[in-house]
């Protein structure tokens, strides 16, 4: 827009100054068209072109159109000058404050019956009337605020009350659901709560194997593939060796589990977690597969020495698998009560509630989630009857580690209906999860970036690199001791920063700075949703009970070594002598058992858990069977160590 003012003002000034000179030269040569001359000079006539115009003679002479190409050219020429002049003088920078009106124009800033997309500011203060900031066109934002900051109030509650599409958002502390979740409902979407580890087993369940089981045979080892690398990560440089192998063992056992009819990850942990020598176990799963690439990758390690299968399962366990202990979060596994395919054909909000104090914990879960998402929507482009756009709203993005799958997708999955917001506490945060190529590439694909109360080095600097510098005129007087009357002034063009980094830290507490991608920077009132003019009947208009989910009981333990046949039976036991080399690897964590007075029969579990599936519910009748058989043997006198099934905890026997 300044652009356009400059060339405006340029044109209307040219045209201004080059009229009357332009007709002084056109009366010069009416006056000398019979050629240079004492005479001609002395008779020069301001009036000359007059009385050759068609107003005065009647008709257009050849000497009228002449003049008009002089009074043209003189137009051109003196624009050409003022525009070179008003270039250099502009040389040292034109950065300035964009104007409320010029972002209307460009639908960044709207009323708010206009708003459909995610809320970053206000032109007002809270009680005012003014219009929000939405981020128009660009598709991802970036919001950096410390702790405190204004974020929740400001961006991130504002935009889950408005925002038109389907939203995935990130709850570290619950409160967006408590907050927002009745207006989401209200808005006529599908409310889902996927909180893994609530105390009353209060959550929607997700399990992402089930998309694999989806897809059709000749593509599910990719898609394994590509669960593998979103879930088990190397946790240090020495796990990063490993990792190829780790990730192969996963995929071979999320097909085995397939296969078997037990498609989750917990199957999976509970399928390397047993007690025995591991390379006796991956060969006989080599030998019950029928998947070629299963059978290939459990023949490879069943081939290896101990020690290299000992580091493969340890970089798999600490890589994420070893999270699928903890019986919630297999519980919260076991099945999907949404599918990702949907989101943008039904407006559905997912929130995924963790405390602070689990987030890191359950980060492998978290970044599965997300980046499967990601890899779903852009399968394929949108049909018709998808017209719903999905934002990631990712609060603490930091604490998920690195999230490959999204840093890419930050660059192509705007054409997929996909949306971005990314939330941090300093740019440093991407720094250390990224580096400096991957914060790059964050910064220059996020058309929105939002600063709140920066306190840190880093992000002072570049917020005043980023919106650049001014011209200003400079003037400077020098004196010479023999004239010191006379003194010597000197006019130049100079440059400086819009806004200094101390002046950043400065901003009141109310405003924030929003760098907006080909636009001029903008200093806006931040949003306050509870005492702000439209957003707060929206707040207050929320009652009835939260729409949680029902608890789900605990699904009953079973063993998961019926599924491969007894490791433990006596030909296995002696076979162990045969190699003394060998030993378990000890990379899988044990499961852990729920305690004694808390955890319900066999027979009350399988009662209680009705969605199993016909082998589990068979597998649970006979380890009910087994268990009776040792209580009518004990009770007869004989001495039996069946009595109940036993229980992996990972160790060898």
């Amino acid at each position: 827009m300044a652009g356009t003012n400059l060339k405006l003002t340029t044109l209307l000034f040219g045209l201004a100054l080059s009229f009357p000179l332009g007709l002084i030269f056109a009366s010069v040569y009416v006056s000398l068209r019979v050629g240079l001359s004492i005479r001609g000079l002395r008779e020069f006539d301001l009036l000359a072109f007059w009385y050759e115009t068609p107003f005065y003679l009647g008709y257009a002479s050849a000497t009228f159109y002449t003049c008009l190409i002089i009074v043209g050219m003189t137009s051109v020429i003196i624009m050409v000058i003022l525009s070179m002049l008003m270039l250099r003088a502009k040389h040292f920078g034109t950065a300035r404050w964009a104007r409320f009106h010029e972002m209307r124009q460009k639908s960044f800033i709207k009323p708010y019956r206009r708003i459909t997309g995610p809320i970053f500011g206000k032109t007002s203060g809270p009680r005012g009337f003014g219009q929000y900031l939405t981020n128009g066109e660009q598709p991802h934002s970036l919001v950096v605020a410390p702790t405190r900051a204004g974020k929740g109030v400001g961006v991130v509650i504002p935009t889950l009350l408005t925002f038109d599409g389907s939203v995935l958002a990130l709850d570290v502390k619950g409160e967006l659901f408590e907050l927002t979740s009745r207006a989401r409902l209200k808005r006529g979407d599908r409310v889902l709560k996927f909180s893994p580890l609530d105390r009353e087993g209060r959550t929607h369940c997700y399990n992402p194997v089930l998309d694999i089981v989806a897809t059709p045979p000749e593509r599910r080892f990719s898609e394994t593939r590509r669960l593998a690398v979103n879930l088990i990560v190397a946790k240090g440089k020495g796990a990063e060796g490993f990792i190829e192998g780790a990730r192969d063992l996963f995929v071979a056992g999320v097909l085995a589990c397939i296969e078997r009819d037990t498609p989750t990850i917990g199957a999976v942990y509970d399928l390397f977690s047993q007690p025995g020598e591991k390379y006796k176990l991956f060969a006989q799963l080599a030998e019950q597969t029928k998947i070629p690439e299963a059978r290939r990758i459990f023949d490879n390690m069943a081939g290896n020495d101990t020690k290299l299968l000992t580091s493969y399962t340890s970089v798999l366990g600490d890589g994420g698998l070893n999270l699928w202990a903890d019986p919630l979060i297999k519980n919260a596994t076991s099945r999907s009560d949404f599918s990702i395919e949907n989101l943008r054909r039904d407006p559905t909000t997912i929130y995924l509630c963790v405390s602070p104090n689990d987030l890191e914990v359950i980060a492998p879960l978290v970044r599965l989630f997300f980046q499967q998402t990601v890899s779903i929507l852009q399968r394929t482009l949108p049909q018709k009857d998808e017209v719903f756009e999905v934002l990631f709203l990712l609060d603490e993005f930091k604490h998920l580690g690195r999230l490959e799958a999204i840093e890419t997708a930050v660059t192509t999955i705007a054409g997929y209906k996909g949306r971005f917001m990314f939330i941090i506490q300093s740019l440093s945060a991407l720094t250390g999860a990224y580096e400096q190529p991957g914060k790059e590439n964050f910064l220059s694909n996020t058309g929105v970036q939002v600063f709140m109360a920066t306190a840190d080095d880093e992000t002072p600097q570049y917020i005043s690199k980023a919106i650049g510098e001014y011209t200003f005129h400079q003037k400077s007087k020098s004196f010479s001791p023999r004239e010191w009357l006379s003194p010597n002034i000197h006019m130049s063009d100079q440059g400086a920063p819009l806004l200094r980094a101390e002046q950043v830290r400065l901003i009141d507490d109310n405003k924030q700075i929003v760098l907006i991608k080909g636009q001029p920077p903008l200093q806006l009132d931040k949003v306050k949703y509870y005492c702000d003019r439209y957003l707060k009947p929206i707040f207050a208009s929320q009652t009835g009970p939260l729409p949680e989910p029902d608890p789900i009981p605990l699904i009953a333990e079973t063993t998961t070594f019926a599924l491969v046949g007894s490791l433990s039976d006596p030909a296995a036991e002696t076979s162990r002598g045969d190699a003394p080399q060998r030993a378990a690897s000890p990379g899988i964590a044990k499961p852990t058992a729920a305690p004694p007075t808390a955890a319900p029969s066999a027979v009350e579990q399988s009662s209680e858990q009705p969605r199993g599936t016909a082998a589990q519910r068979e597998l649970l009748a006979r380890i009910i069977a087994v268990q009776e058989l040792g209580v009518s043997d004990r009770s007869s006198g004989k001495s039996e160590t069946g009595g109940s099934a036993p229980a992996f905890d990972g160790s060898d026997q």
